[in-house]
């Protein structure tokens, strides 16, 4: 059902085999993360990888190189999101750090 609904909507997953894991656990680690795209970022697509760089999760970051040409206005539009989005999950990582630590040193 999930390889027809990525034919119909022309979806791509490009993950390729690596010796780095993008899951660990103190059990396992796998690829289990898949990077989906459709024809568009397939085509701007240079090169990615899994990043070394602590995640704060026990997913490793993924990063890709894209060739695309995009306008000023574009780029701080992009640049603007991001940071919100970066806001927003360090809000909810320190949110949930603080919850844990009340929890398991009764603060």
């Amino acid at each position: 059902m999930l390889e027809e609904f990525f034919v119909t909507n022309q979806l791509h997953i490009i993950n390729e085999d690596s010796t780095k894991t993008t899951f660990h656990s103190s059990r396992v680690s796998s690829n289990i993360d898949l990077t989906i795209v459709n024809n568009q970022m397939l085509a701007a697509i240079k090169d990615g990888e899994i990043s070394d760089e602590d995640s704060c999760s026990d997913h490793n970051i993924m990063k890709f190189n894209f060739n695309v040409t995009t306008t000023n206005k574009e780029k701080k539009i992009r640049i603007f999101r991001n940071a919100i989005h970066n806001a927003r999950t360090t809000y909810r990582f320190l949110k949930k750090l603080l919850q844990l630590i009340s929890e398991n040193f009764q603060i």
